[in-house]
């Protein structure tokens, strides 16, 4: 699915860095494998000492120009963006263009399962920014924070939202104005899916009767464990005391508020159950647990289990610009709804496997041919130009020069590489220069 890429007028002198008239992400197979093998400067990725020495990165492109199409890189045009101030400033401007094309193409590619669940996703990042998030509980605790809207099953993100700070102002169409942002947030993720019998799993954080009543409203039933203080939570289920194992529940029309106390007091908030119970057999007896803590605990962990894919492979390059590292990890998003897809389409393979498919389709497409040990060697290791060795048939002896034989010249040469695998034959300067610099030789 290619992706328009609006160049900046610093950007439209230089020439094209993604390759001949392709719109599309420049070096994603290179960010994709640094994923997957990780070191801790990016200049290890084309070092030559046998350490760290990875091949595929020098003959794919120089480092440079790695770090040159990094630096130009851009989704939108910087002459659009509105000032500070401005009515219509978008914080995530320089982004836009990939949060829109993304969202599309994954409501557009795949119906989710029944259970679907809501919930924050952090993506680590620690310079300066405005809208920089603290979160104790995530691993990377401080970056830039994304509310997705995942199925459980497999952890798809069919919507996502990416926080923008406290001043900027949600008005989902349609959404009562007295939900408050988390409300607003819940509604603006799940309403393309109005009308269609879901149900979604939400944490206290969005647990609201108001929110709950009204998404009942629009067939979307909702469970979540709730917070005693939330504005509409029945009191009287607070202030009753319960033992271990015990419940009380009461309900309101669609509504069912339960109290259960575990090993401390559990609260839910469901218009999906009934005040039911569900035997849990554990290693020394069996807990009857209500039914919406139940299936809470099934069916909430989509978003967890979505970033648990994602986690070994994050690209953790260090860098000033915040939107370059959201990029990234938004096509890194993309890659694992597009693994969730070949699944689906009954193809079997881990992450990991789907991962080399794309990184060698992208790097060789058509089937072409990896550069070979030899190849490697020839561009990247120290020759020197030798005389060919005599024979008692050849006093003089002359070979042909393999450049010349793949421009289609017809050449003879008296010299060759000793320091190359296969010992070919060239002619000195041009064309030991050329085989000795450029991967496809003849051009």
């Amino acid at each position: 699915m290619p992706l328009n890429l609006s160049p900046t007028t610093r950007e439209a002198s230089m020439p094209s860095l993604s390759g001949g008239n392709q719109s599309k992400f420049p070096n994603l197979e290179l960010l994709l494998n640094m994923g997957i093998t990780k070191k801790h400067e990016l200049r290890s990725y084309w070092s030559t000492n046998p350490i760290h020495h990875m091949p595929m990165y020098s003959a794919a492109m120089s480092r440079t120009r790695f770090e040159t199409i990094l630096r130009f890189l851009h989704f939108s045009d910087n002459t659009t963006s509105r000032p500070r101030g401005h009515p219509a400033f978008d914080r995530l401007h320089k982004i836009r263009p990939l949060i829109d094309h993304f969202n599309l193409k994954f409501a557009d590619l795949y119906t989710p399962a029944q259970n679907i669940c809501v919930d924050e996703s952090l993506i680590h990042f620690t310079g300066h920014l405005g809208f920089k998030q603290y979160i104790p509980s995530k691993r990377a605790r401080y970056g830039v924070k994304l509310y997705k809207l995942c199925e459980r099953a497999t952890g798809y993100t069919h919507k996502f939202r990416i926080y923008e700070g406290k001043d900027q102002t949600l008005e989902p169409v349609g959404c009562p104005d007295y939900l408050g942002s988390s409300g607003k947030i819940v509604w603006d993720l799940v309403s393309p899916l109005f009308g269609k019998g879901y149900h979604l799993y939400v944490d206290n954080f969005y647990t609201s009767v108001a929110l709950f009543k009204h998404l009942f409203l629009e067939q979307i039933g909702c469970c979540g464990t709730a917070r005693p203080s939330r504005r509409g939570f029945p009191q009287r289920l607070i202030t009753t005391r319960l033992a271990r194992g015990q419940r009380a529940a009461l309900c309101n029309e669609e509504l069912l508020a339960v109290k259960w106390r575990d090993k401390r007091d559990v609260y839910m908030l469901s218009s999906i159950h009934a005040d039911t119970t569900v035997q849990i057999e554990r290693a020394t007896s069996v807990v009857e647990k209500p039914l919406s803590v139940h299936d809470y605990n099934l069916h909430m962990g989509g978003v967890d289990f979505n970033d648990q894919m994602l986690a070994p492979y994050l690209i953790s390059r260090r860098t000033r610009r915040w939107y370059k590292k959201v990029s990234v990890y938004l096509f890194q998003l993309a890659a694992y709804n597009s693994y969730v897809l070949y699944s689906k389409a009954g193809r079997t393979g881990s992450f990991l496997k789907f991962q080399e498919e794309i990184i060698s389709e992208l790097l060789y497409p058509g089937g072409s041919v990896a550069p070979s040990t030899s190849v490697v060697s020839r561009l990247h290791e120290r020759h020197f130009p030798s005389v060919v060795p005599g024979t008692s048939t050849q006093p003089p002896p002359r070979k042909r020069c393999r450049v010349c034989s793949r421009s289609g010249i017809r050449r003879d040469t008296r010299y060759f590489c000793p320091d190359c695998p296969d010992h070919p034959a060239l002619c000195l300067g041009e064309c030991f220069r050329k085989y000795h610099t450029q991967v496809h030789l003849g051009t």
